[in-house]
């Protein structure tokens, strides 16, 4: 059961560092990152190996997969910060030849984040990777210039240079 934990909680960076979360699959992780936190807390109360610490990593998880849920992914978060960095000399070519009209193939990877669909506008190249919410998109946004004022079904957050997350709202 250690083992399954374990995996289960290391499973979970790579959701927690996600554009976005859609809404089937934050009710399976949440379910079952709760259903591992009852178990450990058993474990816990019975006074088995496992620590209070080790217990406290699932409402941790829990809490980190409902906020992002919620609140879409914040620039912030160390976790989708790293898959961004390590991402961005990917991305940043991506832009690059999307603008200059080479065409990539969709759905792909780029960098670590897998691309469902690109939208290019002039100058903005929006890479859009997962679902949020119940029906929004997020993703990536290259913004070469100044970003554009009155967006009305789109935010977006700066993360680096010309980098912004976007979750557009359907």
């Amino acid at each position: 059961m250690f083992i399954l934990a374990t995996c289960w909680l290391l499973y979970l960076l790579e959701p927690l560092s996600r554009t976005g979360l859609d809404f089937p699959f934050f009710i399976v992780s949440f379910g079952i990152t709760l259903l591992f936190a009852a178990i450990s807390l058993v474990f816990v109360i019975q006074c088995r190996p496992v620590s209070l610490v080790v217990w406290f990593l699932y409402p941790l998880a829990a809490l980190s997969l409902l906020l992002l849920f919620l609140f879409s992914q914040s620039p912030a978060n160390p976790l989708f910060r790293l898959r961004f960095q390590l991402s961005r000399p990917a991305l940043d070519a991506a832009a690059m030849a999307v603008l200059s009209h080479k065409p990539l193939g969709t759905p792909s990877w780029v960098g670590l984040f897998p691309v469902r669909r690109i939208d290019v506008d002039q100058t903005e190249v929006r890479f859009m990777s997962d679902g949020c919410g119940v029906v929004d998109e997020c993703g990536l946004v290259y913004v070469s210039g100044a970003v554009p004022m009155g967006r009305s079904k789109t935010r977006l957050k700066h993360l680096a240079g010309p980098w912004h997350h976007l979750y557009a709202v359907f």
